[in-house]
């Protein structure tokens, strides 16, 4: 498809309708695949992909890279996967931690997970998979939990590594406050925290406005303007921080010792490390 088009259309068509339209193409793509006999079954079909661009492995293989050399993950971390999804990490991450490391990932969508403990914790048992039922307008409309109460049901200080990708790009303030409480409070001290997001500074807000950026994240959420999101029913579908909120909310829950922020390409900028915003830094 024209890379315009699908711009266009991205914002155009209503979220119930793209969301049909790209399981429908990945069904196509799934009978196509069995039937050649190219499918991963290491893998899950793409019609259950639901964690954004259909670059599942790509995406999966580069942040790997990135937590082991931006991140500093090692191999006998015990990790924490907010918004675990299908496996997009958890799968590389699989042949990178040791017998020794413990992974826990949890998600809103009862499909991935279940995806994930069937073909994941089956073989590597040191795995764990959880679903919570949390309410999300773009992900899980029938969710009975609020983000903005939901206490993570790990112990104080467990992980040596958390992190959360493509997650608070789809929460609203009051969710990611209560996600960075609990994030202080399982995060070992010293230990790392690596979170993406559309990160507004001035370039970015710069770049949205002259048309150069892919999410064009500029209607207001509320009259404090912290955060801005793109699509006009669905908040959730595609959601940006003032970077200067992001970091300044760190540092009042102690996760802000060492920041760096890597800037991504989504808005437009020629020297990226990843498509999205990362911010990798230490509990003090």
């Amino acid at each position: 498809m024209n890379k315009t088009l699908k711009a266009k259309l991205k914002y155009l068509l209503p979220v119930p309708i793209k969301k049909l339209l790209k399981f429908v193409l990945y069904t196509c793509e799934d009978f196509v695949s069995t039937l050649k006999g190219t499918r991963d079954k290491d893998y899950p079909p793409k019609r259950l992909n639901f964690v954004g661009s259909s670059e599942f492995k790509k995406v999966g293989a580069e942040f790997l890279g990135h937590f082991s050399k931006a991140g500093g993950l090692e191999k006998d971390n015990t990790v924490l996967d907010i918004g675990c999804g299908i496996g997009r990490i958890a799968i590389p991450l699989t042949k990178y931690l040791n017998s020794d490391a413990h992974y826990h990932g949890f998600d809103i969508d009862k499909r991935g997970v279940t995806w994930c403990q069937k073909n994941i914790s089956n073989k590597h048992p040191n795995f764990h998979f959880d679903y919570v039922d949390i309410y999300n307008k773009y992900y899980n409309k029938k969710g009975k939990i609020k983000s903005e109460e939901f206490e993570f049901p790990y112990k104080d200080e467990t992980f040596d590594f958390i992190f959360a990708t493509s997650v608070f790009t789809h929460m609203l303030p009051k969710e990611v406050l209560q996600y960075f409480k609990e994030i202080n409070r399982v995060l070992k001290k010293g230990g790392t925290l690596f979170i993406t997001f559309f990160s507004l500074d001035k370039e970015a807000l710069e770049n949205i406005t002259a048309g150069r950026a892919n999410a064009q994240l500029t209607i207001p959420f509320d009259e404090n303007k912290t955060c801005f999101y793109s699509h006009k029913n669905v908040p959730e579908a595609e959601i940006g921080y003032l970077e200067d909120w992001i970091t300044d909310e760190l540092k009042k829950v102690d996760c802000a010792h060492n920041l760096k922020v890597h800037h991504g390409n989504w808005d437009g900028r020629k020297e990226a490390l990843s498509y999205q915003d990362i911010f990798i830094s230490m509990k003090a």
